[in-house]
């Protein structure tokens, strides 16, 4: 199948999209394209990320004879040894980022010690932005492993400001929600009532946010807690206070500009990398209980160890969520993967099916959901118990009660 590219993309972007999908995705360049990357390349206008991307993805794709027009843009014969290549895309980075990098190019994968020693690198001021993009889309093309994931976790934990390091004041038990950055494009998101619905049960709902990296752009939790007036959470001395009607919202921004900083490269690396994942597990307040969704199957698997490592003992893994969020469809059975830690240290596991029975004829899809029109509906539903949107009263309703069978399962 054809990829669909945007004509009026910076040519490295479209080419990222065509050679940086995956074993199963990626496609050749066309001579076309492959020209018009080869153009920008002399002109300097593509950031280094974006080459480390590209390149990384093309490397990773395997390099079709019709591609080799790409030399043009380095010193002749770069192209066709590896190590030259890497050498000019990683230039000014350290040593031991450059052998990591050669690493991911030779098809091995990091062992923990390693990849926090690469998250330190990826982490820190050192403006080398082409081993970034070449690191964040080889591991993304080959899927990381747990290893890498705990390792690039604890760098990302490093930077966490001091005031989001210091304990957790005692009280009700932290239930964190973190919904996907990138947020939606084709649905309004009820987290917030879910966080208020929580708080009544007698939690503390503490919901990582941040800003969005794309793809998805119409908005994402952070558009939508500022568009109902909420403010973010300066520490994590802010739980001894009298808790926010739909929780506390913790900034990325806030917490860490290393990681606020990687919004930016993200744009430019195009493709989701494994931030996009690891963001959402920061864990600044020893939370116990965490609340997150995978579509993907085997994202759940993977998000059970990650949650581990990060520190949670009480875990619930949304799978088939409405466009990959926590809120429950309405015409299909929704599977929660649960996860207890035992005394012995090892998880107790449950697959819980919560089955639907369906009381419309089609799920709603909403094209282009303005944060404002989301906003009115939470807000209404707040005074008046219904927004007047018949399948997102119905898709508060059951995600609450499903919710509450997972947090039941789990006492």
């Amino acid at each position: 199948m054809a990829i669909v590219l945007d004509p009026d993309e910076p040519a490295i972007s479209r080419g990222i999209r065509t050679v940086g999908i995956g074993k199963k995705g990626s496609q050749n360049l066309t001579p076309e394209l492959a020209r018009e990357i080869v153009d920008e390349l002399r002109s300097g206008s593509a950031s280094d990320a974006a080459k480390g991307a590209f390149f990384a993805g093309l490397c990773a794709k395997g390099i079709d004879p019709a591609e080799e027009i790409l030399d043009l843009a380095f010193v002749p014969g770069t192209l066709k040894e590896s190590s030259k290549l890497l050498e000019a895309i990683t230039a000014g980075s350290p040593d031991y980022v450059k052998d990591i990098c050669g690493q991911l190019l030779a098809g091995q994968t990091l062992d923990k010690d390693t990849a926090y020693k690469l998250g330190q690198f990826l982490f820190s001021g050192d403006l080398s932005d082409g081993a970034r993009g070449w690191v964040a889309s080889f591991l993304r093309v080959r899927y990381e492993s747990d290893d890498e994931y705990a390792g690039l976790l604890q760098a990302m934990h490093d930077t966490l400001a001091p005031a989001f390091k210091i304990l957790t004041p005692p009280g009700e038990p932290v239930v964190q929600i973190a919904e996907p950055f990138d947020g939606v494009d084709h649905s309004y998101m009820i987290t917030p009532l879910l966080g208020r619905a929580l708080q009544g049960k007698g939690y503390r709902v503490v919901h990582q946010v941040g800003r969005n990296s794309g793809p998805k752009l119409e908005m994402n939790l952070q558009d939508l807690a500022l568009a109902l007036g909420e403010t973010a959470a300066l520490s994590n001395a802010d739980l001894a206070l009298q808790k926010p009607q739909f929780g506390f919202f913790f900034h990325q921004s806030l917490m860490s500009r290393a990681m606020d900083r990687w919004i930016g490269l993200r744009r430019q690396i195009i493709k989701r990398p494994f931030l996009a994942t690891l963001e959402r597990f920061i864990n600044p307040l020893k939370a116990e209980i965490l609340i997150v969704s995978a579509f993907h199957a085997p994202y759940g698997e993977k998000m059970l160890a990650i949650a581990g490592h990060a520190g949670f003992t009480k875990i619930i893994i949304v799978r088939n969520g409405i466009e990959g969020t926590i809120g429950f469809p309405l015409l299909r059975d929704v599977k929660l993967l649960l996860a207890a830690r035992q005394e012995d240290g090892t998880f107790l596991r449950k697959e819980l099916v919560i089955e639907n029975h369906p009381v419309v004829d089609t799920e709603e899809m909403i094209a282009k959901p303005k944060v404002s029109a989301n906003a009115g509906l939470i807000q209404s539903h707040v005074k008046t118990g219904t927004s007047g949107n018949k399948h997102f009263d119905l898709r508060v309703k059951l995600t609450c009660k499903g919710i509450n069978r997972a947090l039941e399962w789990l006492s």
